[in-house]
């Protein structure tokens, strides 16, 4: 190993760098699961494939694969995504999560199902602090058998209402 105490220092601030966000995450760390698991030092980013489950506090994210930043409290789902939270489930192929900011957005074929209700939509944009769901692309809503095709569509998942629709 070379002894220049430059490089030395430039080394352990590096690994500094490194493990002192990690810990501080540490505490809001989710819990994963997947069948592998591996670790891009470039991007800070865990790499997960198959039947991957992250969950949080009160909500978690399948798919097929997903990449997650403990720092930056991210993550990215691809194939098979559902977004479970409280008993409701947002299903779709592609999904970001904004953890700091308490935001989902997934990506196509969203499906989401209560009772008599169905949404399906291109994109969603879900907050998890005021439960409201903002639909948009090829929107359809099927309520008690009536089926509408609309461009948006807003739904309060804690209320079980549609605050809003546009044709």
């Amino acid at each position: 190993m070379d002894s220049n105490p430059r490089k030395l220092f430039h080394v352990v601030l590096f690994a500094l760098m490194l493990i002192l966000p990690a810990t501080t995450a540490f505490a809001e760390q989710p819990d994963i699961s997947c069948d592998k698991q591996t670790f891009d030092f470039f991007t800070g980013r865990y790499l997960l494939d198959g039947n991957v489950r992250v969950a949080g506090k009160d909500r978690a994210v399948t798919a097929d694969h997903a990449q997650v930043s403990l720092i930056t409290q991210e993550v990215w789902a691809q194939g098979n995504v559902t977004l479970l939270q409280e008993g409701y489930t947002f299903r779709g192929e592609d999904l970001y999560v904004e953890g700091k900011g308490h935001v989902a957005h997934l990506k196509e074929n969203i499906l989401f199902e209560r009772g008599s209700l169905t949404i399906k939509a291109d994109d969603v944009v879900f907050n998890w602090d005021t439960k409201i769901a903002e639909c948009t692309g090829n929107v359809t809503r099927i309520l008690a058998g009536d089926k509408k095709k609309l461009s948006h569509l807003v739904y309060n998942v804690a209320t079980d209402e549609i605050v809003s629709e546009e044709a």
